[in-house]
């Protein structure tokens, strides 16, 4: 079954083509290349989809291609090609395939404590600039920037792949709220649901125990209601 719906996901995900062209940059902002070797930034690079892009402290980067125009701004990384636009069938189609490649991690029982998951082509080595804690923070950073700038249903998924490929920041409560709640805000409760009862399991404040507490109790009526 497992095997026919990530069938389906590949079939039906459009290939994300659109190239950006940096036209404003501040501070030290870096690409890596082809070659995986990371690389600065200048006005007027190109910036292919499967770019990615880091902006170190006092930072930024204003990226504009076909109609989209976006700004990086510093301590953040993002792949360009989360810089998209997604509709609700989408971000569910891909919402199903990160379950899916999060399930098997799940099961997994690690003697050891992970920290982080990096090093891989779309990335790089990410130790030449960065630690890897580091890192994932400024991809969940990248994120938030997605969903302020009204692509809040691609900063889902590079949430949700981030907190899949760098453990360590799906501890960072505050995040794994503001993400869940742009999918209550999307009505998709039983996504939101999932997220928030799995949050519950985290270490928080008074205020987020209660405000993960009455989204849980909300949703859980709407549900039934349903």
């Amino acid at each position: 079954m497992k095997r026919l719906i990530l069938f389906i996901i590949t079939i039906t995900s459009v290939t994300f083509c659109q190239s950006f062209k940096a036209e404003k940059v501040t501070g030290s902002v870096k690409v890596l290349d082809p070659n995986d070797k990371w690389v600065e930034v200048k006005e007027g690079t190109i910036l292919s989809s499967n770019s990615f892009i880091v902006a170190n402290k006092k930072s930024s980067v204003k990226i504009s291609g076909e109609g989209i125009s976006f700004t990086l701004r510093e301590s953040s990384a993002l792949p360009v090609s989360s810089i998209k636009k997604m509709t609700i069938d989408e971000l569910l189609l891909a919402l199903a395939m990160e379950d899916m490649m999060n399930a098997p991690r799940e099961k997994e029982k690690n003697n050891g404590k992970t920290t982080a998951v990096y090093g891989t082509k779309e990335e790089g080595d990410v130790k030449e600039i960065i630690q890897p804690d580091d890192f994932g923070l400024k991809r969940i950073n990248g994120a938030v920037q997605l969903a302020e700038n009204g692509f809040k249903e691609s900063a889902v998924i590079t949430a949700k792949e981030t907190f899949r490929k760098y453990p360590s920041t799906k501890e960072k409560a505050q995040y794994r709220i503001y993400f869940a709640n742009i999918l209550y805000e999307f009505g998709l409760y039983e996504e939101a649901l999932d997220e928030y009862n799995s949050i519950k399991q985290l270490t928080l404040s008074g205020k987020e125990k209660s405000e993960i507490g009455e989204k849980i109790s909300l949703l859980n009526k709407k549900l039934v209601n349903n």
